[in-house]
């Protein structure tokens, strides 16, 4: 390779680089700094994808000698960005006081009553979205420009490639720690070498001083309460893996002493020993001795957060606590600053893990269990619509938990439901573990704390008529019963005509011109690739999924899976060069077979072997295997296309679909999306057959 085309490859590999590091970092910066972004860090992801398929499909309508400007452009806006999110402080539409409900979907929140209007918020929402939208299509015209000048499947390569350094240097980010501002300055030497005709085009200086002024509002936001801009008192400003932690202890106020905050909503506080003495908290230990059973000896407490539970059970006379909590930010504060200092106790043991992964993998046996206000503010993955406690609240996982109890031992939930009907699926899942009605040891308002135990017979009064049990399937507890919210429906619809709109469009205008590169591109190859990715992302998903049921909702398993998913992406491209083009029509059934295995045999039945080791070869095996024939299937079709940075915008545009597509989960569950994909890819197989006889048609035509 000459050395021009070694420095193009090298700037393919940065743009890669630099669009993945830039979308994971929005996708955690905004979500902590937009108030309840977090519950929707997809809408981040939509727009990312909506930005880049456009500026592939439309790099053709800006000169290459203007290419420069519009991704100087794109920077410029990501400075807009953050100015925006600093000084209006938006909030998701559709959230006020303690509960967002979207037509059926409940969220909790707690943000502060003056926020801005239903208009308002909407209008900031679409400034924001659209900003996205603009910043990735300013660098993906760029990339795609670079794409056109190698081959389809060694462009794609360095593509991946670059994204695969992008995720892993996050990866590396979010295990030290490292705060937000320190993101956007990591990000100049990237733009700097990826960018480097920009001189000629706008000064990159200036570019370099829009990153460090994103950096230092960056900075500033860190040291101003989300949760109220005139706090002026102590406080402390981390980013864990999974969200933004705030932390305020003041003396003089109580209302901001030994709080924490999360995305800039209130989320706990660490109470006095004083005040956890008479708290509700020990209400299961009093119900205890009244019946006059053996007290508590071994306790384990599921979402320890910073310390009140554990607190509660230690002034109980608790032998031994296993404490577990995801967030090892929040678990630190609790170590820290709790008065009790309950977790340098030698009778406590702390995990920081997944609830759910500490129940399959340990062998221990209690007492007690206790499902501790295990309300996140968080989803999994920005491609899923899981939170992280989804896979706690399933028949399964209390099913789990009522088997490590002891003779006698219970099962404890409490929370701030908000509603009824979330009461009742609840007290339905307790009833189907156990054979009886859970005891309701208090009730106030939205509070209820239940107690579960096959010894236990409860008189509560529940509908279950009207609630859908969540499963490891169907893992949705804060949906009433199995429904595509209209809101949903109409997210999927609009995407869909958008999609198809914009096909129709661009095929009429390519018929219009034959000189356009686009027009050697028939409708059936780039329907083709729309469909693949949609069906691609829907895999993507299913596998993030499944890997949390199987080991856990942490952010290094989700990480890892989506690197393995690139990397068996760049594995699928180096296969696709040597096999040859007949070969698809077997790729394609083992697709199919291996997308079906799951309905015959769920991954969840994995969850039954010990051995881990043994656990994880099977799921990967399950897992990347349709991966792995999808990304061949794409690599092999995408080999010899011409206009390849055309039809992989159309890819990214499928893709944009598929996570609107993704919302169907909630109506049939997660094993059910393997029919989905398999219908994607069956009518992908039409479209690249229609293609071949397209492309084939005229040499079949005989002379007039």
């Amino acid at each position: 390779m000459s050395s021009v085309g070694t420095h193009n490859a090298f700037r393919l590999f940065l743009l890669g680089f630099v669009t993945l590091f830039l979308e994971l970092l929005l996708i955690r910066y905004l979500g902590g700094n937009i108030w309840n972004l977090g519950y929707f860090p997809n809408l981040v992801l939509l727009a990312v994808f909506i930005g880049m398929g456009l500026g592939f499909v439309f790099h053709h309508l800006i000169p290459d000698e203007k290419s420069m400007h519009w991704f100087g452009a794109g920077i410029l806006l990501l400075g807009l960005l953050i100015v925006v999110v600093t000084f209006a402080h938006p909030s998701l539409p559709g959230f006020a006081g303690a509960e967002g409900n979207l037509d059926g979907d409940l969220y909790f929140t707690a943000t502060m009553g003056n926020q801005q209007s239903s208009f308002l918020s909407l209008l900031m929402f679409l400034v924001w979205f659209g900003l996205i939208v603009f910043i990735f299509f300013g660098i993906s015209q760029q990339t795609a420009k670079t794409f056109r000048l190698f081959t389809p499947l060694k462009a794609y390569t360095l593509d991946i490639a670059g994204s695969c350094a992008g995720i892993v240097s996050f990866m590396l980010i979010s295990w030290f720690r490292i705060p937000a501002y320190y993101w956007f300055v990591f990000l100049v030497p990237l733009i700097w070498l990826a960018a480097p005709k920009l001189a000629s085009a706008l000064s990159k200086a200036a570019l370099v001083g829009v990153l460090i002024v994103c950096a230092g509002l960056a900075f500033y936001q860190d040291n101003q309460l989300l949760y109220r801009a005139s706090f002026k008192g102590k406080m402390e400003s981390y980013w864990s893996p999974y969200q933004k932690v705030e932390f305020t202890n003041t003396e003089k106020s109580s209302l901001f002493q030994r709080q924490i905050f999360v995305n800039g909503i209130f989320h706990q506080r660490m109470d006095s020993v004083k005040t956890i003495r008479r708290n509700w908290y020990n209400i299961p230990y009093f119900y205890r001795k009244q019946r006059k059973l053996p007290p508590y000896k071994n306790v384990l407490i599921i979402g320890a957060g910073s310390g009140n539970d554990v607190s509660v059970a230690l002034l109980n006379g608790v032998e031994h606590v296993d404490a577990v909590e995801i967030d090892p930010i929040i678990a630190a504060l609790g170590k820290k600053y709790h008065p009790y200092k309950p977790y340098s106790n030698p009778k406590v043991t702390l995990t920081i893990t997944d609830g759910r992964a500490f129940m399959t993998n340990t062998h221990k046996r209690f007492d007690l269990i206790i499902f501790a206000l295990t309300d996140s503010l968080v989803k999994v993955s920005p491609m899923a619509q899981l939170r992280l406690e989804n896979y706690l609240f399933t028949q399964e996982s209390v099913n789990r938990a009522l088997s490590l109890l002891r003779p006698q031992g219970e099962l404890m939930l409490y929370n701030y439901y908000r509603k009824q009907w979330l009461k009742d699926k609840i007290a339905k899942m307790l009833y189907k573990g156990t054979g009886n009605k859970p005891k309701i040891l208090m009730q106030n308002k939205s509070l209820a704390v239940f107690l579960a135990g096959k010894h236990l017979k409860g008189k509560g009064r529940f509908d279950f008529s009207d609630v859908s049990v969540p499963t490891d399937d169907w893992p949705f507890l804060y949906l009433k019963n199995k429904r595509l919210p209209s809101l949903y429906l109409s997210f999927i619809v609009f995407l869909s005509s958008f999609v198809l709109l914009l096909l129709m469009l661009l095929e009429r205008s390519s018929a219009q011109d034959k000189e356009r590169p686009e027009a050697h591109s028939s409708v059936w190859l780039k329907t083709a690739f729309v469909f693949m990715g949609v069906a691609f992302l829907l895999l993507e998903t299913k596998s993030i999924i499944q890997f949390s049921l199987l080991f856990g909702t942490t952010w290094v398993n989700n990480s890892l899976v989506f690197l393995a998913v690139l990397v068996s992406v760049l594995a699928a491209n180096w296969v696709a060069v040597v096999l040859p083009r007949s070969s698809l029509n077997i790729i394609f059934v083992l697709l199919f077979v291996s997308c079906l295995l799951v309905l015959v045999f769920p991954l969840s039945n994995l969850l039954s072997i010990d051995n881990q080791f043994l656990r994880f070869a099977l799921a990967s095996l399950m897992t990347f295997s349709p991966i792995f024939f999808a990304n061949l299937i794409f690599s092999m079709s995408f080999r010899d296309v011409p206009v390849a940075e055309h039809i992989f915008g159309w890819n990214l545009l499928g893709a944009t679909l598929g996570g609107a597509v993704e919302y169907l989960s909630l109506v049939t569950g997660y094993n059910a999306l393997a029919w989905v994909v398999v219908f994607c890819y069956a009518f992908t197989f039409l479209c690249l057959w229609f293609d071949r006889r397209h492309a084939s048609a005229p040499s079949q035509t005989s002379p007039a």
